[in-house]
This record gives structure tokens, sequence and C-alpha cells, in this order.
């Protein structure tokens, strides 16, 4: 199973999307790391989405391996906080949308929307 946070930046009024993915493997490495060394999820989280925000900004030629490392650990990060460690009330369920607008950071789930059947 692939988990995956989506990222949409408005630039200009324009809405450009980012997708960051992890694989089991690398998810349940990152979790069982911030579970053991009982990390403060709340910096967990701000510093993924710092991490995540700063991403989208970079040029390609700019991605090293250490970002690309660093952009798994984030992305694993906010799947959990969302999906296990949240609240029931505030759970997500899946796949999690990141929105940036006026300078805000709206959370949210994905809503895969099926596509109708022709009659």
């Amino acid at each position: 199973m692939s988990r995956k946070i989506y990222y949409n930046l408005e630039l200009d009024g324009a809405h450009d999307s980012f997708v960051f993915e992890v694989d089991d493997t690398q998810y349940d490495h990152v979790v069982g790391n911030l579970i053991r060394e009982e990390v403060d999820l709340d910096q967990a989280l701000e510093t993924a989405v710092a991490m995540l925000s700063a991403n989208v900004r970079m040029h390609d030629d700019s991605l090293t391996q250490d970002v690309l490392d660093a952009q798994i650990v984030a992305t694993a990060t906010i799947w959990f906080l969302f999906n296990e460690a949240a609240d029931e009330d505030d759970r997500v369920q899946g796949d999690v949308l990141l929105v940036e607008q006026d300078d805000e950071l709206f959370i949210t789930e994905v809503e895969i929307e099926e596509p109708e059947e022709d009659d």
C-alpha cells in the first residue's frame, strides 16, 4: 500500500499540485521511530509540514538524497498523525490533502470521485 500526501500551493492564481508518497516499509520504519523515541507529535507535525512546504518551492535539481529522505520522513509523519494518531473526530481516512491559501494551511482527506456510469 502506498500512502500519499497531496500538497496544493497557490502561485499567481494557478494551483500546482505536488504528491509525496511512501511505501509500507518506509512508513513502518518512520512510525516505529516516532513511537520508540516518544517524539513530540506537535513538533513533528510542524517540522514535517515545513519540510514539505520547502520542498514544493525547490527546483528539482536542488533535491539531494538527504532532502528526499527527509521528504519520506515528513510524508510518513503527516500521514500517521492524521490517520492513526488523531482523535477519532479529527481522523482522516486515507491520503491527506494539504492546501495553502492566503498564507494559511488547510488539511483534509483526499476525496476521490467515482466516475459516473454511462447508461
